[in-house]
């Protein structure tokens, strides 16, 4: 049986869009797959210890005063895992999210642990962000001396990294990588002091900056291209609800929070 020119045209066409139809089905299915899945940091905690986990609420700070007087800010949706054994002999916490940490001095050694990173230290200020839903993972020194190393096993490189006043770590465990960098002091200072400037910031820009400051995740919708420049704008102990309350009225953008996820739409 022999099909006709156009029949044979038609049947192609419909296994074309077959095909299209199934490689679209494959490509959702392999973004789902890789959609990020927060870890059990449960893992991390020493059998038979209780711990008391204290949440940030999304879009505020939550200060947190360990028993030794240090005192930690946690950031907009964060979790700090504190043991009931924390100060007798040792000074342990673990961290799934961002984090400030001011360190009472003291004989104990002080140790933030997340899935991603390892932090010690004697007495300083530093702030560490790792959420084990995401992939990186950051530490920047404020003040004093700080050890970072690796919190799980790498294959390729194991060496920890001390770090000084205007220096930080950057660190993603889906390509095993840890690097020194350095960053403006200043930057983080305005961070501890609750004090937001925006200078110059197209939506682009903006959303890095709210992500960066309130620990959040921001999704955009809508076209931002016509959105204005944002030429100057401050904050002080403001909520993320502030914040986007006063910007939405200057780029003109609604918004939804939705956990620890932020839409903008335009």
């Amino acid at each position: 049986m022999q099909f006709k020119s156009d029949t044979i045209r038609k049947y192609r066409g419909l296994l074309y869009a077959l095909l299209l139809l199934v490689s679209g089905a494959l490509v959702l299915l392999t973004w789902k797959s890789r959609e990020p899945q927060a870890a059990d940091t449960t893992i991390l905690q020493t059998p038979g210890v209780k711990y008391i986990s204290h949440q940030g609420e999304t879009g505020h700070r939550t200060v947190v005063t360990l028993p030794d007087s240090s005192v930690v800010i946690l950031n907009s949706a964060s979790v700090l895992q504190v043991p009931e054994t924390y100060g007798k002999g040792q000074r342990n916490v673990i961290l799934d999210g961002d984090a400030f940490f001011q360190v009472t001095p003291g004989t104990d050694t002080f140790t933030v642990t997340s899935d991603k990173l390892t932090a010690t230290v004697l007495g300083t200020s530093f702030k560490m962000r790792s959420f084990s839903s995401q992939q990186g993972a950051t530490v920047y020194l404020l003040t004093g001396k700080i050890r970072v190393a690796k919190s799980y096993h790498s294959p390729t490189d194991n060496q920890p990294e001390i770090l000084e006043r205007g220096q930080m770590v950057l660190a993603n465990n889906e390509i095993d990588l840890m690097e020194k960098e350095t960053y403006h002091p200043e930057e983080l200072e305005a961070w501890v002091s609750d004090t937001l400037t925006i200078r110059e910031a197209n939506p682009m820009v903006l959303s890095r900056t709210l992500e960066e400051w309130f620990g959040v995740e921001i999704e955009m919708k809508g076209d931002a291209s016509k959105a204005p420049v944002i030429t100057m704008a401050a904050f002080y102990h403001a909520t993320l609800e502030d914040v986007l309350n006063n910007l939405g009225q200057q780029q003109g953008f609604t918004y939804k929070i939705r956990k620890n996820k932020v839409i903008l739409t335009y």
